[in-house]
């Protein structure tokens, strides 16, 4: 499949930085899909992979449960972003508009 007919599959993980499982869940997924397993093979032919291991990386460094340095739970934001108070989640829905508008054309 040519690379502009791909999907794209957008991963993330830790946004709320003390969901620390989902750190172990990342790791799993990356050692697969970089394997020479045949099924992740098959996904790396088909699909496009977009991840972001770790959505909240100030959160997880200063020990938050839910929040992000400033104090913004950034999971309660991501329907309406502001770029002022939730720019990681107003740039990543950036991107993945983007992403589908170039698919469209």
């Amino acid at each position: 499949i040519p690379l502009h007919k791909k999907k794209i599959v957008f991963i993330t993980a830790r946004i709320h930085p003390g969901e620390t499982n989902s750190s172990y869940m990342m790791r799993g997924l990356l050692e697969f899909i970089t394997s020479d397993d045949k099924t992740a093979q098959k996904l790396r032919s088909e699909l496009v992979f977009k991840i972001i291991p770790m959505l909240n990386p100030g959160g997880v460094i200063v020990g938050n449960y839910r929040c992000s340095l400033t104090g913004n739970d950034m999971n309660r934001n991501f329907r309406h972003p502001r770029k002022q108070t939730s720019p990681i989640i107003y740039h990543i829905k950036e991107l993945i508009q983007n992403l589908q508008r170039e698919r469209r054309e």
